[in-house]
Order: C-alpha cells, then sequence, then structure tokens
C-alpha cells in the first residue's frame, strides 16, 4: 500500500512538472552571459518570465524548448539583476532653470554663466575646487545678475551662495536668525549669501512644494527615462519634498521605474513618522561641516556641526526601537555616528531586525563592532570616492587611513548598498567603486560592486526576497547590457547602456539590437 501511495505520490510530482514545463511564457530570454547576483547559483544563460515573475532561470537547451510569446537570442550578451539607486534625492529644485559647469571651470566663467543666463531663478552648479573662492560673493553674482535670482550649488548641496535677490525672492532678511537645524552666513553685520544646511533646505522645499503637479511630473518623467536607460529598475529616494506629496504622481510617468519614498529630516523628529526617515545629522567635509570630534586640518578653527542635538538623536532612536518604520541617518563626520550608536546601545531590542541605515559613514570604521551588533546597513556613494585632493587638504593624511571603508565592511560581514548621490550612471559608479581614488586600500571588485548596487540595496530596504537577484519566483527586474562589465576596460565602463531594461516583466526600454524575436 505504501508503495502505491509513493508510486502515485512521484507520478503527480512528474505530471505538475511535465505541466509546468510546457506552460507559455511571455518573454524567453536565451543565449546569454547572466550575472545573477544569486549565490547559490551565480551565472546561468537563460531566463524565463511569466507575468511579473521570473519562472526559470538554467541553460539554455534546457529552457529553449519552453513555449513563449517571445524570445529573444542574447548573442552573448550579459544580463544583470536590475540597479537598485539606494541613495537619491529625486525631485528636488525643480522651479529653476539650472546651468551645469565643467569641473575646471573658473570663477570667471560662473559669472560669465549667470549673465547669459535667460531664466528669473537660476541654479548654478560649480565644481566643489569653487567653493572657497574669494571672488565668488554675493556682491559679486549681484553685479554679474542684478535682477535674477541665483543660487551657487555644488555636489555636496549642503550649502549655497545666493544673491540679493534670490535671498529676496525667499523672503530672507539681513537680521534674519538662524533656524533650527541651519545657519546663514554672515559678514559686516548682514548676510553674506551663503546659506547652511536646514536653512537652505528649507526653502528648496518649500520652493518645490509650491510647484504645480505638472512641472513636478516631468521632472521625474525626465529622470526616470534616464534611469532605465541606465538599466536601473528601482530607487530610494530622498525628495525635497514630503513623500506624501509625491508619491501619488509615480502613476502619471509613464515609466514602470520601481520608486521607495524616504522623508528626509533635518530640524526636527517628527512624533509617528509614516514613512522611513533619514535624519541628516551633519554636513560635508566640502563645506567643512561633517561634525567631527578634531578640528579640520585646512581649517583648524572649525570642527563641523551637528544639526540635530543629543535630545533629538536620542528621540529618532526611541521612536526606530519602538515604531515600524525604517531609521536612516547622514553621517559624514564621526560625531553622528558616535552619538546614534549610543542611544541606540541604550535601547535593548533586536536592532538588526531593524536594519538601520547609516548614510555614508564616512568614518565608521572605529565603530564597526557597534556596527556588526547593530546590523546596521551602510550605504555608501562611490562619487564621493573621487575628491581625493579636497579630503587630503580637510582631513589630513593621517585620518584617511580608514576613511569610506568599503572593502573593509565586506571583509566584516556588515551589508553594504549603493547609492548615487551624485551622477546617475551606475557603471560610473561603479567604477569609481573599482578605483577608490580617496583611499584606494578600500576599492572593491566590479562583481562586489554590482552586488551591492542589486540584492545589497534590496536588502537595504526589506526587498531581498523580491528583487535583487535573477531567480525563480522573484520580480522579473532584469537588464541586459551593451557591453560586458566584467571584462571591459575600467575606463569604458561609464560607456555602458542597457539594451533592453525589464520592470515588473514588462519592457520598460529598448534598444535596438541583434537581438531577434519571434512570437509563437
Amino acid at each position: 500500500m505504501k508503495a502505491a501511495m509513493w508510486r502515485l505520490f512521484v507520478l503527480t510530482l512528474l505530471a505538475i512538472a511535465c505541466r509546468s514545463s510546457q506552460q507559455s511564457v511571455d518573454l524567453l530570454l536565451t543565449n546569454g552571459r547572466v550575472f545573477t547576483a544569486n549565490p547559490a547559483r551565480p551565472w546561468a544563460e537563460a531566463v524565463a518570465i511569466r507575468g511579473n515573475r521570473i519562472v526559470a532561470v538554467g541553460f539554455s537547451a534546457d529552457l529553449a524548448t519552453m513555449p513563449a510569446t517571445r524570445r529573444i537570442d542574447l548573442h552573448g550578451r550579459l544580463v544583470v539583476p536590475g540597479i537598485n539607486d539606494a541613495h537619491l534625492h529625486e525631485p528636488w529644485s525643480v522651479a529653476a532653470e539650472r546651468i551645469d559647469l565643467q569641473s575646471n571651470a573658473s570663477a570667471d566663467d560662473v559669472l560669465k554663466a549667470i549673465g547669459g543666463a535667460h531664466g528669473t531663478w537660476i541654479n548654478v552648479q560649480i565644481p566643489v575646487t569653487l567653493v572657497d573662492d574669494p571672488r565668488l560673493t554675493r556682491e559679486a553674482l549681484d553685479a554679474a545678475a542684478p535682477t535674477k535670482a541665483v543660487a551657487l550649488r555644488n555636489l555636496a548641496g549642503h550649502n549655497s551662495l545666493l544673491n540679493t535677490a534670490a535671498l529676496r525672492a525667499w523672503n530672507i532678511g539681513d537680521t534674519d536668525p538662524d533656524p533650527p537645524g541651519g545657519w546663514y552666513g554672515r559678514a559686516n553685520g548682514k548676510l553674506n549669501g551663503w546659506l547652511y544646511e536646514h536653512a537652505l533646505w528649507m526653502k528648496d522645499r518649500a520652493a518645490t512644494e509650491g510647484a504645480p503637479d505638472a512641472v513636478i511630473v516631468a521632472e521625474m518623467r525626465r529622470f526616470a527615462t534616464e534611469a532605465v536607460r541606465f538599466g536601473i529598475t528601482s530607487v530610494q529616494s530622498m525628495p525635497a519634498v514630503h513623500p506624501d506629496r509625491v508619491a501619488p504622481l509615480v502613476t502619471q510617468l509613464g515609466v514602470p521605474l520601481r520608486w521607495r519614498w524616504i522623508e528626509i529630516e533635518m530640524a526636527s523628529v517628527p512624533d509617528a513618522p509614516h514613512w522611513p526617515t533619514k535624519y541628516i545629522a551633519d554636513g560635508t567635509p566640502i563645506e567643512r561641516d561633517a561634525a567631527l570630534r578634531d578640528p579640520y586640518s585646512d581649517q583648524p578653527n572649525t570642527r563641523g556641526r551637528m544639526n540635530f542635538t543629543d535630545d533629538q538623536v536620542r528621540r529618532a532612536v526611541e521612536l526606530a526601537a519602538h515604531g515600524n518604520q525604517q531609521l536612516l541617518f547622514h553621517a559624514a563626520g564621526e560625531l553622528p555616528i558616535e552619538k546614534f550608536f549610543a542611544a541606540m546601545r541604550a535601547i535593548a531590542i533586536d536592532w538588526p531586525a531593524k536594519r538601520v541605515r547609516v548614510e555614508h559613514g564616512d568614518f565608521i570604521g572605529e565603530f564597526l563592532p557597534d556596527a556588526k551588533r547593530f546590523g546596521v546597513v551602510v550605504v555608501q556613494n562611490p562619487a564621493h570616492f573621487t575628491l581625493a585632493e579636497l579630503v587630503r587638504a580637510r582631513y589630513g593624511t593621517g585620518r584617511l587611513r580608514d576613511f569610506q571603508l568599503f572593502r573593509s565592511l565586506i571583509d566584516a560581514g556588515v551589508p553594504i548598498a549603493i547609492g548615487s548621490d551624485g551622477p546617475l550612471n551606475p557603471w560610473l559608479n561603479i567604477m569609481f567603486a573599482e578605483m577608490h581614488p580617496n583611499n584606494p586600500g578600500e576599492a572593491i571588485t566590479r562583481e562586489q560592486a554590482l552586488i551591492a548596487y542589486t540584492r545589497g540595496s534590496a536588502y537595504a530596504e526589506f526587498a531581498e526576497r523580491e528583487k535583487g537577484t535573477i531567480a525563480r519566483g522573484m520580480l522579473a527586474d532584469i537588464a541586459v547590457l551593451s557591453q560586458d562589465i566584467f571584462t571591459v576596460a575600467a575606463s569604458e565602463l561609464p560607456g555602458t547602456e542597457s539594451l533592453l531594461t525589464i520592470i515588473d516583466g514588462r519592457v520598460a526600454y529598448e534598444k535596438a539590437t541583434r537581438s531577434s524575436s519571434t512570437s509563437r
């Protein structure tokens, strides 16, 4: 009796397997080099998709007999999980004309560009090398553009120089007190035009909040269209506006990019956050506002500053400990990590289950034991690795030995993810991760960087069971690349693009290739 039942059970399984293999799939990709980011099976040749899920991954010969609505011969192209950008800020400052200057631009180039601009509000992105240039002042901007509102910005986004017209447009007076979480630069009894931290961000938020939906949607659509061409399928965004304002607009984009929204706080701690919340605890080394224990090497009278009080840090940690929203904190200097970790040590809960995120974590090296104990995820931004001359001047060579750890985090078993927080191109950022000019000993391999950009970023948002790997049952978020990023020269990485981006089983972007497709 038992033998008969066992035979029946086996026959049933075989029948189910047979039916499954003969079920038609919507899309079948064959003859590719498929990097799955799945440690159990890192490489394959073919992928089958039905609906919004991957239903089979394996060798082309094994999957070739599956009936498919559309099949694509990849001719050896590299296939990767869709890129998940874990840290960016879209939309941001949409209500202005933007001028991007070359990295070698001079102060004269800046003033000339301002004079030739036609908008009524102009954002000029200047190289970080010009942040301290004495020729760029409020008065110089006034002379170049007496009637146009002008704001000079830089890669960091934590400070901006405004002319008088811009200060007036934002209703900022020369005798205004510093706002919580931010401050104004002053000279000779009046504002010198520099806005720092929340003094700048609260105005950016108000300006973007006041923009019509159509303007915000247009910027989000432009961004999403660019993203899918790089093979980006998910983004984790910390926008200027509140997530409540932009989340409903995603349905109007016409681009199926996945968005995860994260609320930004720089001056206050919400009593009941209903979005994942990022606390921007300090500035960056660019404007010397990363909060340090010891003075800056090139300006010994400053150590940067915290944007939150110790009581606010403790309150943010308490809310995360007892609530259901993820805690993220920006930490460029040592002090934010020291203070947030001290607050976490005071509360005995299962911190690894919370997946607290440290964004940047440039000086996390001395805190590695706590980082492992708390199970934090470090989200790094390789574009920040390219300011070797600047960080050497700010910190001196001694502090750079444990600066912007990356390889050491992997070796220590600390989860990592990658976000752009600068140039969107993920292949450019993978090149930066492989080079790490700021600290070459902390460079990682391309494979490690790609895993951080996919599986690691999915883990950072509690989504590793849904995306980040190419495996049966996972969401069908996939990119077919124009070149093999594992074999091309490093200098060629930034030229990589997606030839086919699939999101939720749908083609989000397709470029004409040698691939052939047929229906059956």
